[in-house]
């Protein structure tokens, strides 16, 4: 087995070079961003409730994070889940990552830097992992999709309304930097039991949900830039970047209300991004 990125970066977190109070301004100041629920406080009377997932069953009801948040071009705007999972399943999420990592010989070279040794057939990229984690965690990341799902077909909507429903869920999650976590990423069951993840954390959580809600996705990912999104194969303005004859919208998930299609400035070089198509997760919806 090669060592991938033997003493380079293998990935950049986005605090390095991604300030995410500059978006988040940007987008508050575009009128696009909205105030946070109080804690403890019932979703709005007006919110699309799209319910509960505990795994597993029997959990307590106070393990779940309440998640709220707004999608514009829905009518009503407001939509709210909850989502929680067990104390013992919450570790075995975090006990198997770290796992993962000492198999791949995980090594932290310092503030968001490290190296560790590629499966075989693993490009020198981070979609081997992320192939791995949409594996590992597609059944509680399934659980909460259906919600998505059935609200959908319940209201009917369409393709365009169905990614901006889970991009904007995405986008709501909070972002923190992982510094403990191998590879520097949170799994994607985590991040929303948790409400914390950083760009790549929350894409591929964002893939996973779209596919399953039956819109083609992928990750985005520019290890120069340091950044990673995701690309929606919708048609539609804005950036797009090209893959084996399809376009995918850019999508940004660590700025809340950021628009499907609008790529930050700081990463809009096109030629230093790659597109991942990625292999794993929840079955769409058909």
């Amino acid at each position: 087995m090669k060592t991938f990125f033997k003493w380079m970066l293998a990935l950049v977190s986005l605090a390095s070079c991604f300030c995410c109070c500059g978006l988040g301004t940007l987008g508050h100041l575009a009128g696009m961003d909205i105030a946070p629920p109080e804690p403890g406080q019932p979703p709005s009377a007006r919110a699309v409730d799209l319910g509960l997932v505990l795994l597993p069953p029997g959990t307590p009801p106070q393990r779940a994070r309440d998640h709220d948040w707004r999608a514009d071009s829905i009518q009503p705007p407001e939509h709210h889940v909850a989502y929680g999972l067990g104390t013992a399943l919450a570790r075995t999420f975090a006990d198997e990552h770290a796992a993962l990592g000492r198999r791949l010989n995980y090594r932290a070279l310092g503030k968001e830097r490290f190296s560790f040794n590629a499966p075989p057939g693993c490009s020198a990229d981070m979609r081997c992992i992320y192939e791995e984690l949409m594996r590992t965690n597609a059944e509680p990341v399934r659980a909460l999709g259906d919600k998505f799902v059935t609200s959908i077909r319940e209201r009917g909507l369409d393709a365009a309304q169905a990614t901006q429903l889970v991009i904007n869920f995405v986008q709501r999650i909070q972002y923190e930097l992982p510094d403990q976590e191998a590879f520097g990423i949170v799994p994607p069951a985590l991040v929303p039991a948790e409400d914390r993840g950083d760009c790549d954390s929350k894409a591929v959580l964002a893939v996973m949900l779209l596919r399953q809600v039956g819109v083609d996705a992928v990750v985005l990912y520019s290890d120069p830039l340091a950044h990673a999104a995701v690309g929606v194969g919708l048609p539609g303005k804005g950036t797009a970047l090209r893959y084996a004859g399809r376009s995918y919208q850019y999508a940004e998930v660590t700025a809340e209300g950021w628009p499907l299609g609008m790529i930050p400035p700081q990463y809009d070089k096109p030629r230093l991004w790659k597109v991942l198509p990625l292999n794993g997760g929840p079955d769409t919806a058909g």
